[in-house]
């Protein structure tokens, strides 16, 4: 059961009827990754209001002077992470334009956040995605970024290859495989990793999930034992 007492009821309730059941479970990216991105989300927001993480004035630079106070929202962050994949169901490549765009065009929204908020989200939502090249504009979008990244690698595995399954119904288990190794090491184990780059507070379980992969990305052969443990497990 998720925790959600940080963030108005009204707002989780619209949430929980209105856009989580918008998300599948057969490509690696359903309801459990949403709930486990928001999760991570509130927590690291609890963290950094509380002063266990430390951010600097400079963090909260970017946004309008009515929400530059020095404090998280939790109903942004929230929200943010609630939205960030939705817009998988139409296009992946370009999911997080269509994510927010699609909050951006809810009247829940529009009527809920003002309109310094409903930029911010906006924002948050298009630089979540790891693939970006530049730093998210926000500590939003850092919040979010960050939350997006797993800290289990068999959960990432599994979720890869449960992906690359769905995408590639017409490739073999071998293919599948390679793709589900080349694309973990690119985004992972290798020198310039881009998914190595996008977590923007200190968490010793992401660094020591990075140190796994490049550890058993060495070799394909290791690579699929722990990819075969990984779905054993499910």
């Amino acid at each position: 059961m998720q925790d959600y007492d940080l963030v108005s009821p009204e707002l989780v309730a619209y949430v929980k009827t209105q856009i989580f059941p918008r998300y599948g479970s057969a490509n690696g990216h359903g309801l459990d990754h949403i709930q486990n991105v928001i999760r991570r989300s509130l927590n690291f927001a609890k963290r950094i209001n509380n002063g266990e993480i430390l951010v600097t004035p400079q963090d909260f630079a970017n946004l309008p002077s009515s929400l530059n106070d020095g404090k998280v929202k939790y109903d942004i962050c929230f929200v943010s992470a609630a939205f960030h994949d939705l817009g998988r169901e139409k296009n992946n490549k370009l999911h997080h334009l269509i994510s927010a765009a699609w909050f951006l065009d809810d009247d829940f929204m529009d009527e809920f956040f003002t309109r310094d908020e409903l930029r911010v989200v906006a924002d948050a939502i298009m630089d979540h995605r790891a693939s970006n090249e530049l730093s998210p504009i926000t500590i939003y979008g850092k919040i979010v970024s960050s939350a997006d990244r797993d800290t289990d690698y068999r959960d990432i595995l599994r979720r890869a290859y449960v992906y690359n399954r769905h995408k590639n119904p017409d490739y073999t288990e071998d293919q599948t495989r390679q793709n589900v190794y080349d694309i973990i090491c690119v985004k992972f184990a290798n020198e310039d990793a881009y998914g190595a780059k996008k977590m923007f507070f200190e968490n010793p379980e992401f660094d020591a999930m990075i140190m796994k992969f490049r550890e058993i990305c060495k070799d394909r052969a290791t690579f699929d034992a722990e990819l075969n443990a990984a779905l054993a497990e499910k």
